[in-house]
């Protein structure tokens, strides 16, 4: 059984036992709640069937995707909140003689899920906040020493981050002045036809050093062959394997690229760091842009002396990090040190509209200053 209905059912049956029989509702209630969980469960799957379009981005509505993502939302919370029920139940039955009061701990789990819920929705689709970092990168030429990056990721343009959205951010972008711009991949979610012009706003980045960015799977979801030459018009050079050399009076810095794996079921080239740093001048430092973090040791050896990624979108929220974590090699959002070279994972500027939801974890535009490192690379 595929992976996008067997966790559904998992999620659906543990919430049915955990709280429908403790509320002891009549039949008709917890047909209708069954009926409820269920739609919640499945509604990626039931959107891309009545929609039409991609699993990954259905042709409907905005409301009736956020309707449907705050029922997913919903039920995403009330797991953790009846498994901390659970876990309560057990340690109650084994310290205390009275019964546990099952019906109103039931009750408490799915009102703090409902709060949740509405309030990591409503955190997701906020606008980013602008932070600023300093980063050193090992061998920067002094002429690049003080400039400026913006860092994008994860913009996932579709019905539910529009046009409006996207010129909100471009916006913030341009107010910091930046001298680079790099979007580290999943512009989109959906096709070109239908989302091109809310992706325009895009065109008006303004860097002068340019603005560059990478593929992430969800451009391959979204059929990149059509989005490809939607992204050049829009001023964006997209690194495709590739390597842009920016010169200065005292060294080149190299900005690389890399494609996103799922490039390679789709029939495009697998990532290659090799050929995205052919012609590279031999010992310039090099930015890369690799929007999966988890290959970033392979790229520190191979040349990297900064690579920038998202994709994770910083674990969305404390008790799903771990597991986010778990899947890209450790690394779910914030600076590493790997193999001598620094690592920046962000956490998203927006968010994908099949799980829109952020606790403890919001959207960011990063601001990075290059700095000369003052101790060689290691």
């Amino acid at each position: 059984m595929s992976l996008f209905y067997l966790a559904p059912f998992l999620l659906c049956m543990y919430a049915g036992a955990s709280a429908l029989r403790t509320l002891k509702m009549p039949l008709w209630g917890e047909a209708a709640a069954a009926v409820f969980l269920l739609g919640a469960a499945y509604k990626n799957v039931i959107f891309q069937k009545i929609g039409g379009g991609m699993y990954f981005a259905p042709d409907l509505p905005p409301g009736v995707l956020m309707g449907g993502a705050l029922a997913f939302n919903f039920l995403a919370a009330a797991l953790w909140a009846l498994m901390l029920k659970d876990v309560l139940h057990g340690l109650w039955r084994l310290g205390l003689g009275r019964p546990f009061p099952s019906r109103a701990a039931a009750l408490w789990a799915l009102s703090v899920a409902a709060v949740l819920a509405l309030w990591g929705t409503w955190r997701a689709e906020n606008l980013p906040r602008v932070v600023k970092y300093e980063v050193a990168v090992a061998g920067l030429p002094p002429e690049f020493d003080g400039k400026t990056a913006v860092l994008l990721s994860d913009l996932h343009c579709s019905p539910t981050n529009a046009r409006p959205f996207i010129q909100a951010v471009t916006d913030r972008a341009n107010a910091q002045n930046p001298d680079l711009v790099l979007i580290t991949g999943d512009f989109v979610d959906g096709r070109a036809d239908r989302l091109k012009d809310h992706l325009e706003p895009l065109s008006q980045l303004k860097a002068p050093l340019g603005v560059y960015g990478c593929t992430g799977n969800h451009e391959y979801f979204s059929d990149y062959g059509r989005w490809r030459p939607v992204l050049k018009s829009l001023g964006i050079t997209v690194l495709e394997n590739e390597g842009a050399i920016l010169a200065s009076g005292s060294g080149p810095l190299v900005i690389a690229g890399i494609n996103d794996p799922a490039g390679a079921g789709f029939g495009f080239e697998k990532p290659d760091l090799e050929k995205a740093l052919r012609g590279a001048p031999a010992g310039a430092p090099v930015i890369l842009l690799s929007h999966r973090p988890g290959s970033a040791a392979e790229n520190a050896r191979g040349g990297a002396a900064l690579q920038l990624s998202g994709h994770t979108h910083g674990g969305q929220m404390p008790l799903l990090r771990r597991l986010v974590a778990k899947m890209n090699g450790g690394f779910v959002r914030g600076w590493y040190d790997v193999k001598g070279m620094k690592l920046v994972v962000s956490p998203g500027t927006s968010q994908w509209n099949g799980f829109p939801m952020r606790l403890l974890c919001p959207s960011e535009i990063s601001v990075l200053t290059l700095r000369t490192a003052a101790e060689p690379r290691r």
